[in-house]
């Protein structure tokens, strides 16, 4: 008789205890930086994209990009010294608009307008170079 017993207990116990693990759980949110991080890399192999960028462990980069691990101060270095440094800095900021980060950006505002001015002359002259041929 202890036979069936211990045999139907054991069925009720594995399944209360996977009902317990599925519920807790619990995804983790990912940080603004790595949202930004993700959405600046290619959606297909996204953590292999930023091993490469940074030189950090593969599986260090999918646990930043899922949420399961949070960057330190190291690695924000790391991303802010990057080509994706500007994007970075602005999530960093967040709301804040202190004056020195002010003049930042309306300094990379001119940046970007003076280079737009740049390829716009550059293409005038091509076009004019075509037509007094």
């Amino acid at each position: 008789m202890a036979g069936p017993v211990r045999a139907g207990l054991k069925k009720r116990k594995s399944g209360h205890s996977r009902i317990r693990n599925q519920n807790t759980q619990i995804r983790n949110q990912i940080s603004p930086v790595m949202q930004k991080v993700r959405g600046l890399l290619p959606q297909q192999k996204a953590a292999q994209h930023l091993a490469l960028l940074t030189d950090w462990p593969l599986s260090t980069c999918q646990k930043l990009l899922c949420g399961e691990r949070r960057e330190n101060a190291e690695q924000l270095t790391v991303l802010l010294r990057s080509d994706f440094g500007r994007d970075i800095l602005f999530v960093l900021m967040g709301e804040a608009r202190p004056d020195w980060f002010s003049k930042y950006s309306k300094q990379l505002d001119v940046i970007d307008a003076n280079r737009a001015l740049k390829e716009v002359e550059a293409k005038v002259e091509t076009l004019r170079a075509e037509v007094f041929q």
